[in-house]
């Protein structure tokens, strides 16, 4: 809504705060409550999934470097977004033989 009204500082704004929401509260409660069921989970995050949010802060910084938006940009964005999640679909980690 802010973004058709040219309000683009709102926008990325809202857009930021709430990807730091995630991932400063609701991944960690997701850890706490997959315990509280029994089901085994860490912040362990593998290489796959380091560099997987190393590259994508990086590609963020580059489109918003300028300030400006287009539909190129957000093209390019939705794009990126779907090929990390193909790679994600089609990953499988290296796993020890502990199961």
């Amino acid at each position: 809504m802010f973004a058709m009204k040219d309000k683009l500082n709102i926008t990325l704004g809202v857009a930021i705060g709430s990807s730091t929401q995630i991932s400063m509260f609701v991944i960690p409660f997701c850890v706490v409550v997959g315990w509280c069921m029994g089901i085994p989970m860490d912040l362990n995050f593998k290489l796959f999934e380091t560099a997987t949010l190393f590259i994508t802060v990086l590609v963020v910084a580059f489109m918003l470097q300028e300030g400006t938006s287009n539909y190129f940009k957000g093209l390019m964005l939705i794009l990126c977004y779907l090929i990390v999640a193909a790679s994600f679909f089609v990953h499988v980690d290296p796993s020890s033989d502990d199961d």
